[in-house]
């Protein structure tokens, strides 16, 4: 099955296809709609949007695809989950810090999809992926007039903004420029909750997290 499940928060099918498709002649749009995880969600002359029905579903299919993503047994990553759902709600950098280097400390290459990938789009998939498990809104690589934010993760209380470097690539000293040159944070000033910005260092070779690190209050930028 396609693993960035981005997609299918709105993905277009032909109304025909649909209604004769089974799961093995189809895409994974077509065995996600009859395994109930997908719905329609409105028409277009011949064709039909597919969405989430609601979003208990959406994070319980990040939550599924979660261990193939980090290696780990869904046992074993449910206690981070909830340390990292803590933290963000909190702010708590520190917390935040070690528990996603916990859950990231390895980034797989058996995964055919993403061995198709560069390491930074790996991370941010993974990353992604983990903050939509637990239940946050997450935008994904968020275009800016100066820029494109890498991801963008909402919670009851806070905003973080996410920039991810590979170390090779500059680490954390050129996600912290790019977030301050960029001013990444502006767009969401006028939000009522704390806009947190997150420099994020990742190894080249796929070790996991290398550092993390908040850039300041906006009104230091």
């Amino acid at each position: 099955m396609e693993v960035n499940l981005a997609h299918f928060d709105d993905c277009l099918v032909l109304r025909h296809t649909l209604e004769t498709s089974d799961v093995t002649g189809g895409g994974p749009e077509f065995f996600l709609y009859q395994s109930g995880y997908l719905t329609i969600k409105s028409a277009e002359g011949m064709a039909y949007h597919l969405g989430f029905p609601n979003e208990e579903v959406r994070q319980a299919l990040y939550d599924m695809v979660l261990p193939a993503l980090t290696l780990r047994k869904a046992g074993d990553t449910q206690s981070m989950q909830t340390k990292l759902y803590v933290s963000m709600e909190s702010g708590n950098i520190a917390d935040i810090r070690n528990t996603l280097k916990s859950l990231i400390a390895d980034v797989p290459y058996s995964n055919r999809k993403l061995a198709l990938m560069d390491m930074e789009e790996r991370y941010r998939l993974i990353i992604s992926t983990i903050l939509n498990a637990i239940g946050f809104r997450v935008e994904v690589e968020r275009m800016l007039a100066t820029g494109r934010i890498d991801i963008v993760c909402t919670t009851a209380k806070h905003i973080y903004v996410i920039e991810l470097k590979l170390t090779k690539n500059g680490g954390i000293k050129s996600a912290i420029g790019q977030i301050k040159t960029n001013g990444y944070t502006e767009p969401f000033l006028a939000d009522k909750r704390d806009v947190i910005a997150l420099a994020v260092e990742l190894d080249d070779m796929g070790k996991g997290l290398v550092e993390l690190e908040r850039v300041g209050s906006y009104e230091d930028f």
